[in-house]
């Protein structure tokens, strides 16, 4: 078994890298039916990204329990009503429009406590306890004068720095890295639970098979963390251009991420192969 496990279950850590003939043999000659339900649920969850707190974001995005935002396989931002949006587009969009204007992002998209009133249209009002609009008048009192403009108390927010920047970034690559990690470990668990009951049940292990079924499986789930982590990087250079950085400040996060992908290989195929 430890040795049938080397020869079918190798291919599973290769993860789209290319073996030569013998891959395109069994990925584009020989055909084999590979449809499985279980193997189906893993490539298919969706990848939430922890995006720090006030990035902006397109009017109903939608989020999980812990309000992380959710990208399909694309890397694309999922909103309530079923619909996708591009991130890099929705970018590009938002930096070319003022604060305020229709398709920037939202105010609840603000850091927590920043955002005091209700939306509406992209405008920012505060709501007095009557339901009325009212705004403070400078010497501090409330005016029932709905054109009045509001005055913020707040002192001016300090410009972030680069390394700020990257911490606040640190948590949301790790937490990728954590899922990717965790789909291709059940992965792993289910080529060999697969192999173990065909055992069982006295069915022919075929290793090509197992080849075609469960590289194609980890190709999908690398295809798609690519896709979440150029979603967050990309998120994460736009702040840096916000606040006058060179993106090349961001290299560090994606040489660490190839550098993690590579090992990630190596670890799981010790593990496959029982190493």
């Amino acid at each position: 078994m430890r040795k049938f496990f080397k020869i079918a279950l190798v291919t599973l850590l290769v993860l789209a890298a290319g073996t030569g003939t013998a891959v395109y043999y069994f990925m584009k000659v020989k055909k084999y039916d590979v449809a499985d339900k279980k193997v189906d649920e893993i490539i298919e969850k969706q990848y939430s990204i922890q995006l720090p707190d006030g990035t902006p974001l397109p009017e109903g995005v939608k989020k999980d329990a812990n309000g992380n935002v959710l990208v399909n396989e694309k890397g694309h931002y999922i909103l309530t009503d079923g619909t996708t949006v591009d991130p890099k587009k929705w970018l590009s969009e938002s930096d070319s429009n003022p604060p305020g204007s229709k398709g920037t992002a939202s105010a609840n998209t603000l850091p927590a406590g920043k955002n005091n009133g209700t939306s509406d249209g992209g405008k920012t009002t505060a709501a007095g306890t009557d339901g009325k609009t009212n705004a403070t008048s400078p010497n501090g009192t409330q005016s029932n004068n709905p054109k009045a403009p509001p005055v913020s108390s707040a002192a001016p927010s300090q410009k972030a720095t680069v390394d700020t920047i990257k911490k606040r970034y640190a948590p949301s690559f790790s937490s990728l890295q954590g899922q990717a990690e965790g789909q291709l470990g059940s992965l792993i668990s289910q080529a060999k639970s697969e192999y173990a009951q065909k055992k069982a049940n006295g069915e022919a292990i075929n290793p090509a098979y197992f080849y075609q079924k469960y590289t194609g499986a980890a190709s999908a789930v690398e295809a798609k963390t690519d896709a979440a982590f150029n979603t967050l990087y990309d998120s994460l250079v736009s702040e840096l251009k916000k606040n006058n950085y060179s993106s090349s400040h961001a290299k560090a996060f994606k040489d660490s991420y190839e550098s993690a992908k590579e090992s990630r290989k190596k670890a799981l195929l010790s593990k496959a192969t029982g190493g």
